[in-house]
């Protein structure tokens, strides 16, 4: 009888099996390759004993890591040269894919040529800003003056005003005559090569000048014209300004300057005297027009005419002397335009970061508060700096002021609370108190919610 068989653990099964065939990393090794002719042939570069076999302990397939790594230069010229493997996704990619690699540098490139074109604007933006700013501003303007206005002896006073300031002032023919215009001239730092480096831009205002004779021939048969035309009917101002034939005068704003208009009606009017003195004397081209017998309340009619429907100011002068102040004051009011409307754009214009002429300087531990509260009081019509000081120390802050109202029972006291707070005097003499009718204009001040309201009762 046969003895059973003992059944014992089972032998653990092998990780990996050992190829059948090594690879040819390995077989580059024992076959023919550079190391040796033979089966048992060395291959001194593979390992390290020189014999082309494994460590002791270590199997022969457990070599193929080593060997692999060493494909590149230890393979048997008998044999062809295989692929290597790959090693991933990446690797069994189309060849196609790797013409992608120079797209992170091109956006690199690109990402750089942005942030330069950007730099570039911002120098460009902070350069023209301060082209316009106060102080240089009126290098950018240009006058432009029509050449009749040097006709009349008198042009020379307004021509040295003019003169005076910092800005390019020339004489050329104008579409309206003896008039005055205004154009900016700009630097284009954007502008390509080839394009121009200075913009022009024409200003929208045009000053013009109206010998007092022609303005109270023109005034005249305005006053002729609407007196006799429907109520309903719009007056003819191209008797007093033509302006049917010009491009682009619905985008103007137009004024005219009259020099001189009361020493002519003067002058006229003690010749029309002496006429009457001595009739006999008298000659047809020497008599006073119909203009002359115009009114005071005659000429304001026309004036407002002109302004509710041609929108046109007119301006009475003096002498020539006034004409060149009030083109200054023009021109300078034109060149900072620009600048004021890019005050108006930012954030809070009215908040600027330190002291000017007016304003008070708060720092950030919070001095200065209560001498902006003062200022603040002092604004109010005939408030003098002596009242602001008595309300400001009576209540250092406006929340202070707004409890007290709170805690008043009736509107009346509200309205009376500063009333009673003594004033003192800068000069040697009575105090006073603040009065009920300021007490009043504070106290809407600091609870009305309608911006139109009236404070003050007597203007």
């Amino acid at each position: 009888m046969a003895a059973p068989l003992l059944k014992g653990p089972r032998p653990r099964p092998a990780l990996s099996a050992p190829p059948r065939h090594p690879p040819a990393a390995e077989r580059s090794c024992w076959g023919r390759g550079a190391g040796g002719a033979g089966r048992g042939g060395r291959c001194r570069r593979s390992h390290g004993n020189g014999r082309g076999l494994a460590p002791p302990g270590r199997p022969r397939w457990a070599m193929a890591g080593a060997g692999r790594r060493a494909a590149a230069w230890a393979i048997s010229e008998s044999e062809p040269e295989s692929e290597p493997e790959s090693r991933g996704p990446a690797a069994a990619a189309p060849a196609g894919r790797a013409r992608r690699r120079g797209a992170p540098g091109e956006a690199v490139s690109g990402r750089r040529e942005q942030e330069a074109l950007e730099k570039r604007r911002r120098r460009e933006a902070a350069a023209a800003w301060r082209l316009l700013r106060p102080e240089r501003c009126l290098r950018l303007v240009e006058v432009c003056a029509d050449p009749g206005l040097l006709k009349d002896p008198g042009s020379d006073a307004w021509v040295k005003v003019l003169s005076s300031l910092d800005c390019k002032c020339s004489f050329e023919p104008q579409a309206i005559p003896c008039s005055i215009t205004w154009r900016r001239n700009m630097p284009n730092t954007l502008s390509t090569p080839d394009g121009p480096m200075v913009k022009t831009e024409e200003e929208k205002e045009v000053l013009v000048l109206v010998e007092p004779e022609d303005f109270l021939k023109c005034l005249f048969s305005l006053t002729q014209s609407f007196v006799n035309a429907p109520s309903a009917s719009q007056p003819d101002l191209n008797q007093v300004l033509p302006l049917a034939g010009l491009e682009g005068s619905s985008t103007k704003t137009y004024s005219l300057a009259v020099v001189g208009l009361d020493a002519y009606r003067r002058c006229n009017q003690e010749q029309g005297r002496q006429q009457a003195l001595s009739p006999g004397k008298q000659s047809p081209s020497s008599q006073p027009g119909p203009e002359l017998s115009m009114t005071q309340k005659e000429i304001l009619e026309a004036l407002v005419v002109l302004q509710l429907w041609g929108n046109i100011e007119v301006l009475f002068l003096d002498t020539w002397q006034e004409l060149g102040q009030h083109v200054s004051a023009l021109t300078k009011a034109i060149a900072k335009r620009p600048y004021k409307r890019q005050l108006q754009l930012q954030e809070l214009p009215f908040c600027t970061a330190g002291a000017w002429a007016s304003g008070v300087r708060v720092e950030r531990d919070g001095t200065g508060l209560r001498q902006v509260w003062k200022r603040q009081i002092q604004q109010f019509n005939r408030v003098s700096p002596a009242t602001a000081a008595a309300i400001a120390e009576a209540y250092p802050s406006p929340s202070l002021l707004l409890q007290a109202y709170e805690e008043c029972s009736t509107e009346d006291e509200k309205r009376l609370l500063l009333r009673d707070i003594p004033v003192k005097s800068d000069v040697g003499g009575k105090d006073r108190r603040v009065g009920p009718d300021l007490s009043r204009r504070i106290y809407l001040f600091m609870v009305s919610t309608d911006p139109d309201l009236v404070l003050d009762l007597s203007t």
